[in-house]
């Protein structure tokens, strides 16, 4: 429920900034800060909306996908995480974790999205590569935090 509160309020930042962009959206940004992709203001808002629905479900979709068939998952001391006693919390973990990185996504898109507009303030539009990098790297930093916390879960067995 979370997460679908979350993107309800990711597709009210994008339809209601929307108004904000010119007509003709620099959307994409070469290394030297200069825009080398446009889209028109309404492709750019449903380009966004789709991404920050469809990836989401997606993630959601892989999560609920591995939970129903655990055979597949590759995870350490799995006979023990697996084992019908336990079978249920853990495969209610995994799910939490795939709205978790669901979420994440839906962030990281919003963030994108308030840099598209942040760069097209500009006369003409630019993207410092500094800003873009700290998107980047801090979308991969936290995924890292979140694979890590997932695989910690199922290192530690318990006595």
């Amino acid at each position: 429920m979370t997460t679908v509160v979350e993107w309800i309020g990711f597709a009210s930042f994008v339809c209601f900034t929307a108004g904000q962009l010119p007509d003709r959206v620099a959307t994409h940004f070469g290394v030297n800060s200069v825009p080398n992709g446009w889209m028109t203001r309404g492709e750019h808002v449903q380009f966004t909306l789709l991404m920050g629905l469809a990836i989401p479900v997606f993630v959601v979709g892989l999560f609920t996908f591995l939970r129903r068939f655990h055979g597949l998952l590759n995870i350490p001391h799995k006979d023990y995480w697996l084992a019908p006693e336990r079978r249920q919390e853990t495969m209610d973990f995994i799910l939490r974790q795939g709205f978790r990185f669901a979420a994440m996504f839906i962030v990281f898109i919003a963030v994108i999205h308030g840099s598209i507009l942040m760069a097209n303030r500009h006369s003409p539009a630019a993207l410092p590569g500094v800003h873009a990098a700290w998107i980047g790297g801090g979308f991969l930093a936290a995924a890292g935090v979140w694979l890590l916390g997932f695989f910690v879960r199922f290192l530690r067995k318990p006595a």
